[in-house]
């Protein structure tokens, strides 16, 4: 009986000296970092989530939980042994459990898919571990902030509905050397059949070693000015468009963008719904070309929610009074009452061309 009590003893006076090994040791030359594998995605498109830990001592780590308050718009493609996972509407909490021996680093990769267009922020994390009889010995927390921006999905051009596609391609093929202004010199562009000799840029022409020619600014107009509506109700017909028609549009008007810009034209933005971190009425963004722009155009349109600060009505009596004329604009709307048409009829009547794309569909009966 002796000997028991003695063994008991033993083993108690153990388990507190490890105890209080792990509870002043355990952070000691440990280190976990997580990471995205970008800061910017598209809908639909996967990332990596990658955590790192490494323990750079002696002592081993028996069990280290680290948790985490996430979006729940990324979405673990894959629920690993070591991984727990509980979903809500707004954030999920992701914990990974690690054993980690001496000396040792181990990196874990998460497939995470983009599933909603936004600006997503993973702020902090919490840090739990304990002593080998798994009992906790220390909690911590610790504040380490990325941001990942999410752009609406990119369609192809075959995709869009054919009179919109037309438009689009009418407007890009106005920048040809038929519409060309023979005064004002652009650029360069390659030599085509039925171009003058006295065109040819013999400079650019012996640094390249192709044929090229002085490009001349066009008579027409070229540039694209997306409006986008943010209005989702129209409570005259008792029509109303459902949140992701709302994406849908925004996705239209990113693969417009693209389209247009990596065809090397130029591009506008209207907006009249809320701007996440703005206060305007109504969002604009000047006609540029560039991939610089186009992220500016991506960035914003992640940012977009579909509460309107100012009806499509107005905007469009805004366009009349400001004497728009010779733009080219791209309606992007679910619908459209008589009013809104006879200001579009207005704005053609002045030199604009209006080509519109209405997102809601009549149910038939």
């Amino acid at each position: 009986m002796a000997i028991l009590i003695w063994i008991v003893l033993i083993l108690s006076v153990c388990a507190v000296i490890q105890r209080r090994v792990y509870h002043y040791f355990g952070l000691k030359s440990l280190t976990y970092s997580r990471q995205l594998s970008t800061a910017q995605a598209f809908v639909g498109q996967k990332i990596l989530l990658t955590e790192t830990i490494s323990n750079s001592k002696r002592l081993p780590m028996s069990w280290l939980r680290v948790e985490s308050q996430l979006p729940a718009q990324l979405v673990f493609k894959h629920q690993e042994r070591d991984t727990t996972i509980n979903s809500g509407n707004q954030l999920q909490n992701h914990a990974s459990l690690f054993t980690i021996p001496a000396y040792t680093e181990i990196v874990r990769k998460h497939e995470v898919v983009c599933i909603h267009r936004g600006c997503y922020r993973i702020s902090s994390f919490t840090l739990s571990y304990g002593d080998i009889l798994g009992i906790k010995s220390k909690t911590v927390a610790q504040d380490v902030i990325q941001e990942i921006v999410v752009f609406p999905k990119i369609i192809e051009l075959r995709d869009f509905p054919l009179s919109v596609r037309q438009f689009m391609q009418s407007i890009h093929s106005m920048n040809s050397p038929l519409r060309e202004n023979h005064y004002n010199v652009s650029g360069v562009r390659p030599y085509q059949g039925g171009d003058s000799m006295r065109m040819i840029n013999w400079s650019a022409t012996a640094k390249t070693g192709e044929l090229l020619v002085h490009k001349r600014e066009s008579m027409c107009n070229n540039d694209l000015i997306l409006l986008i509506n943010s209005e989702l109700l129209d409570q005259a017909h008792n029509r109303r468009l459902m949140p992701e028609q709302f994406e849908q549009v925004l996705s239209y008007a990113a693969s417009a963008s693209q389209y247009m810009i990596s065809n090397g034209g130029k591009i506008g933005l209207v907006f009249n719904g809320q701007v996440a971190g703005r206060t305007e009425s109504l969002f604009r963004l000047p006609i540029k070309g560039g991939t610089s722009h186009l992220q500016a155009i991506w960035q914003a349109m992640a940012r977009f929610e579909p509460v309107t600060r100012l009806g499509l009505t107005y905007v469009l009596e805004q366009f009349i009074a400001e004497q728009a004329r010779s733009n080219n604009y791209l309606l992007l709307t679910g619908f459209i009452d008589p009013q809104q048409e006879a200001l579009i009829g207005q704005l053609r009547r002045m030199g604009n061309t209006v080509e519109t794309m209405l997102l809601y569909k009549e149910v038939a009966s």
